[in-house]
């Protein structure tokens, strides 16, 4: 029995309108040290995290200007995307930041940032590649925005929150009420995949993950004071119930990076409570994700058989050998990154319809827009070049985040959680360098080191995310 045999669609809409602004307006106080600028911010994630705004007018029925093909790309959020970013610089330029001092603690994200940059000279499509590198400086000047806020890590708290209390109510809504949008058939017809307001089945998956583990922080750091009565309870549920998936395609990997997060949020908190240092398991988890990594690209070279240990442990996840045909995937890349080994095809300057694309891709009706993993990406498009400079700040990044949760447990352990999940996401999925991606503008926020500014009224320097003294207790979802 389908929902709409319980009440029309347009009533569930009506309900969900109204379930939402009311949630709003119990989490309508700022935090202490949080402006109005951060919505600017929030709108650039619920977009990564939904749909095109191009796409959204078409489905409101709004008529749209020619173009937005996959050279043009789509007026409207050209718009959008370059609109948002020349207001991030506006309001960063009125924030003072002292950008010597900036520079001085981002070298290698700097150093990053110029080598896309300089990679776009020598892609064979640089008007593309120049495009999508500015929506990356975009998502950079929008998780700068979030990291200049008097109080960062509340402002960063409060963009997660009021973005999943946003999200996950509409994305049930589609998934039960408008199944043209809400849901995705596979190619025979056989299995429903839900999407939410998601493009995909895995995008819906990843801002499941986020929530659950910002709803399952809120809930525990709250428990003494309000038990099962948490709203965020609720939202955690939601959360876990949508990270699911259907029945018919039930979202494996989705579920198992939500593992894996709870896994890491609950070792710290354990490692905390018992006062020792967490380093040891950071580096632990580390060494496991980066052998994981090399495992599963060595079995894309030279395949391990299904009677293989490696190829055992595949199978018995429910997935076939080749990880959803990714092997055959990778194989062709690595044929086509051999152009240029060192230095890459340039940011961006690939997966631009079939344009510049793999013979994966030639029989089928749709074309392929990432490699499915983070990783084989980063070196197609930048080298090994790139990927040492990426994983130079992964590590430099993992040692920042181990001084923050000394300092600010609550923080540190958020952020390593995160980070840490955004790593072993990105095996099998790609979410770097992609400026319209939600992961990778996180990945933006927690990479950055914190900047120096005078304060407004003040001489004192705006609040660093780690050296935060505490979580200020505002009112969230129920919690006063």
């Amino acid at each position: 029995m389908l929902a709409s045999d319980f009440m029309p669609a347009i009533v569930a809409q009506l309900l969900t309108w109204i379930f939402v602004i009311y949630i709003y307006s119990r989490d309508k106080h700022r935090p202490e040290g949080v402006s109005l600028a951060l919505i600017f911010p929030l709108l650039w994630y619920l977009v990564c995290a939904s749909r095109p705004v191009g796409v959204w007018f078409i489905i409101w029925g709004v008529p749209m200007p020619g173009g937005g093909g996959a050279m043009e790309g789509s007026p409207i959020d050209r718009m959008f995307w370059s609109g948002l970013t020349v207001i991030g610089w506006v309001i960063l330029a009125r924030r003072r930041i002292s950008w010597g001092a900036f520079a001085s603690r981002n070298a290698l994200p700097l150093m990053f940032l110029t080598f896309m940059l300089a990679s776009v000279m020598w892609s064979d499509y640089s008007s593309v590649s120049f495009k999508r590198y500015i929506k990356i400086i975009g998502s950079v000047t929008m998780a700068l925005v979030v990291l200049t806020e008097r109080d960062p890590f509340a402002a960063f708290t409060t963009l997660i929150r009021r973005a999943a209390i946003f999200h996950l109510p509409f994305s049930l809504l589609f998934i039960r009420y408008y199944r043209e949008l809400g849901i995705s058939w596979s190619w025979d017809g056989s299995s429903v995949s839900w999407q939410g307001i998601a493009t995909s089945k895995n995008t819906l998956g990843q801002v499941a993950m986020v929530a659950a583990i910002y709803f399952l922080w809120e809930v525990i750091r709250h428990w003494k004071e309000r038990g099962w009565k948490n709203l965020n309870f609720g939202y955690l549920l939601l959360a876990i119930y949508l990270l699911k998936g259907s029945d018919d395609a039930l979202s494996l990997t989705s579920i198992s990076v939500f593992v894996f997060a709870v896994i890491v949020f609950w070792r710290l908190n354990h490692y905390q409570k018992q006062n020792k240092p967490v380093a040891p398991f950071v580096a632990t988890i580390m060494v496991a994700t980066f052998s994981l990594l090399t495992l599963v690209i060595v079995h894309s070279v030279v395949m391990f058989e299904e009677d293989s240990p490696f190829g055992w442990i595949i199978v018995n996840m429910g997935r076939d050998i080749t990880l959803t045909d990714r092997t055959v995937i990778w194989g062709q890349v690595y044929d086509v990154a051999a152009a240029s080994p060192l230095l890459g095809l340039g940011v961006g300057g690939f997966w631009i319809g079939r344009l510049a694309n793999i013979p994966f891709t030639e029989p089928l009706t749709w074309t392929l827009g990432q490699a499915h993993s983070g990783y084989v990406d980063t070196y197609l498009q930048l080298g090994w070049a790139g990927l040492f400079l990426f994983f130079l700040i992964v590590m430099n990044t993992c040692r920042n985040l181990l001084g923050t949760i000394k300092i600010n447990f609550e923080a540190g352990r958020l952020f390593l959680t995160l980070f840490l999940t955004i790593l072993y996401v990105n095996i099998t999925e790609t979410t770097f360098l992609r400026g319209d991606h939600h992961l990778w503008f996180i990945f933006q926020v927690v990479i950055w080191q914190t900047l120096i500014r005078p304060s407004d009224d003040s001489d004192q320097p705006a609040i660093n995310p780690v050296e935060t003294p505490n979580i200020p207790k505002h009112e969230t979802l129920g919690y006063s």
